[in-house]
């Protein structure tokens, strides 16, 4: 049983983390405002996204996946041992790839940037579009290294549990981001700058390409500071053949697999919405809108769950660990419901209260919001899944959710092929939401044959409530958001007013209906646990 002081310290753990969490998600959010009313949403928006998502695409594809998932398991383990040597062999290898993969991604810029521009919008200048696209790409491709830098100093930290810098140091990179995106009108000689502008100013063009690499140079910073302050001990020492390296190489291959397959549905999708057409950036940003909700509630719930879940599959004590999986989901439902129906309901004023400014337009907020109404009704089928899957993870299993992570991304590239031409970015949106939340069912049925004390038919049924309060309330907010702007659309403080009149009914109205309806699980939010 853990003591006081360990309960203690995993409380303070668990809050830095949902804390940095927290603020790293906001000043996300900040930063796509800030980029929305410096740039708009144009062709320029769309290669910038393409040209920002390249490096994650590239170190997801060939590294991310390798680093992450086994790192922190294989530190902690070395800690225990006192092998510095084990830590140093993967960290010298680690950062040799890294380099050559920095390397060699720079020298085949336009071909990993004519992937994100495979399918470009007819109506623009497609030569003009991918020219300034390898230009940023070529910029945004150095934060390959600094995000494995990042990814290897991290995992040392949290095997020491040492959480502060990484969960903190993201804040950091936005901030910075945010900051050269403020700039952007000091070197642009029209307003908004355009594709044609970026290749021939190059004070702009190098303010777009570093300003996000800098972010992250920061962050990487910041990391080596937290490695040195805690007396780490790295030296050279490449050795492809030493033990540790051999099983960082074993252990990682179902990871690999499971983050190339939502790469490359990524890159599907991205393709789908027609790079230059506005499209890639509205789904950019709405996506990111939906990531804040999942972040605040979803992540935090999972972060207190998962160590219980890891503790009661290593006891293999099944009937523990079914009761807190099932608390888990219905608590992720309870939080993440509610959310999914209230944005759907207010997207377009939501979407024109934080973005309607400067230049970004009122098509521009109309498109966004679209892209939002969709991606926000998978928000729970989202939270839960990702919920789900870390079932199979404490059980030390990365087989079956790489299976079903190719299932629900072969699903979302069906369905988003099969709605795009009639639905364009809600299309896009809702192919997202319904491959989530078929998925999440399909992985709740699959972990029930792993640990058959949790019952998924009852689990799903116990939702319905949940779902019921939260439908109630989202027809409640849908007729006050009509009756304060009728069908005119709102903007700057209307919008403002319209949403926070909107939250505050719609949250009065849940829990109203939770009390009601006797939802259980609202104990689980106030600390009265079974």
């Amino acid at each position: 049983m853990a003591t006081p002081t360990a309960r203690s310290g995993l409380l303070r753990a668990n809050l830095t983390v949902a804390a940095g969490t927290a603020i790293s998600r906001i000043t996300g959010v900040i930063r796509i405002i800030v980029f929305g009313v410096m740039v708009g949403q144009t062709a320029l928006a769309d290669a910038y996204d393409a040209a920002n998502n390249a490096p994650n695409v590239v170190y997801e594809l060939l590294l991310g996946g390798i680093l992450t998932a086994t790192l922190v398991p294989l530190f902690t383990r070395q800690m225990q041992d006192g092998d510095d040597d084990a830590l140093s062999a993967i960290s010298s290898v680690a950062v040799s790839a890294l380099a050559a993969l920095t390397a060699i991604s720079i020298a085949v810029a336009p071909l990993i940037f004519r992937l994100f521009s495979l399918n470009p919008s007819s109506e623009i200048d497609i030569e003009l579009f991918r020219q300034t696209g390898t230009l940023l790409t070529r910029l945004f491709l150095i934060q390959i290294f600094f995000y494995g830098v990042t990814s290897i100093s991290s995992s040392i930290l949290n095997a020491r549990k040492q959480f502060f810098a990484a969960a903190w140091t993201p804040v950091l990179a936005n901030l910075v981001t945010i900051a050269t995106l403020l700039m952007i009108n000091n070197v642009s000689k029209v307003d908004p700058p355009t594709l044609g502008e970026v290749t021939t100013n190059n004070p702009l063009r190098w303010l777009l390409g570093l300003g996000s690499t800098s972010g992250i140079i920061v962050m990487t910073i910041a990391m080596l500071i937290a490695l040195r302050r805690n007396a780490v001990r790295i030296r050279w020492n490449f050795d492809l053949k030493h033990p540790a390296v051999r099983q960082l190489l074993r252990l990682s291959g179902w990871a690999v697999g499971y983050v190339a397959a939502n790469q490359i549905a990524l890159v599907v999708i991205k393709n789908l919405a027609k790079p230059g057409s506005g499209n890639v950036d509205a789904y950019s940003k709405a996506y990111t809108f939906l990531s804040l909700p999942h972040g605040l509630l979803a992540v935090s719930i999972a972060t207190t769950f998962v160590p219980e879940l890891a503790r009661a599959a290593a006891d293999l004590n099944t009937k523990e660990f079914a009761r807190r999986f099932v608390s888990g989901v219905r608590l992720t439902a309870l939080a993440t419901i509610p959310a999914s129906l209230g944005m759907y309901v207010l997207a377009k004023p939501l979407v024109a209260m934080l973005l309607q400014h400067g230049n970004f337009s009122a098509a521009a907020t109309v498109n966004t919001a679209r892209a939002l109404a969709g991606l926000a009704l998978g928000l729970a089928g989202f939270s839960i899944y990702l919920f789900v899957l870390r079932g199979f993870y404490a059980h030390n299993d990365t087989r079956t959710p790489f299976f079903i992570n190719l299932f629900e991304n072969a699903l979302n590239i069906i369905f988003a092929i099969l709605f795009v031409d009639k639905y364009d970015v809600l299309g896009l949106g809702l192919a997202f939401s319904i491959a989530y939340l078929i998925s999440a069912v399909v992985a709740l049925f699959i972990l029930q044959r792993k640990t058959s004390e949790i019952n998924a038919p009852k689990i799903l049924l116990n939702l319905l409530p949940i779902a019921l309060s939260a439908a109630v309330m989202a027809v409640v907010v849908k007729i006050l958001s009509q009756q304060i702007a009728g069908d005119k659309a709102t903007a700057g403080l209307q919008a403002t007013s319209q949403v926070v009149v909107c939250v505050v009914v719609g949250a009065l109205v849940y829990l109203v209906m939770i009390f009601a309806l006797r939802v259980r699980e609202l104990r689980e939010l106030t600390g009265k646990h079974d």
